[in-house]
Formats: structure tokens, C-alpha cells, sequence
């Protein structure tokens, strides 16, 4: 929300936990595996403060609350060709 550019790999995202390399692994691994040892302490720590992060990013993006009627016809189309083959 801060550079309004979309960004799906979360092993690139700057001011990421260092643990993220680990969760990443680790659910490739096992979609519905344990955690890595300590992971799940460390994230009960950190998801506050990234949950207050997150929340002030929002608050202070540029970024539209909606998107435009134009892009949301553009991607039914997409989905629909996509779906149809």
C-alpha cells in the first residue's frame, strides 16, 4: 500500500521478519504442516505490530477505496475467457 505497486512474493517485501524465508518454506512444504520451531511465538509478538502497520499503510495510502467500474469489467472478462478456455 505504501509504493501502490502489487507485490505477491513475500520474500521480497522490504521490513519483512526475518522468519518469513521459513514460513514461505515451510508452506511449500506442508500447506497445512506445523510450523517451524519458534516460529509460532515469534508471530504472536509481531502480528500486532504488523496488524498496526498494516492498518496505518491503509489509512495513508493514495491507492483508490474501489476499484474503477472499467477494471472490475476487465477482470470478469478476463476470469470469464480464462474459465471458458
Amino acid at each position: 500500500m505504501r509504493t501502490g505497486q502489487l507485490e505477491c512474493d513475500l520474500g521480497v517485501l522490504d521490513g519483512a521478519p526475518g522468519y518469513v524465508p521459513d514460513l514461505i518454506a515451510a508452506k511449500r512444504e506442508a500447506e497445512h504442516g506445523p510450523f517451524p520451531p519458534g516460529v509460532a511465538a515469534r508471530l504472536a509478538t509481531d502480528i500486532p505490530r504488523l496488524r498496526a502497520e498494516l492498518e496505518t499503510a491503509k489509512d495513508e495510502s493514495k491507492l483508490a477505496d474501489r476499484p474503477s467500474d472499467q477494471a472490475v469489467t476487465a477482470l470478469h472478462d478476463l476470469i470469464i475467457r480464462t474459465r471458458l478456455g
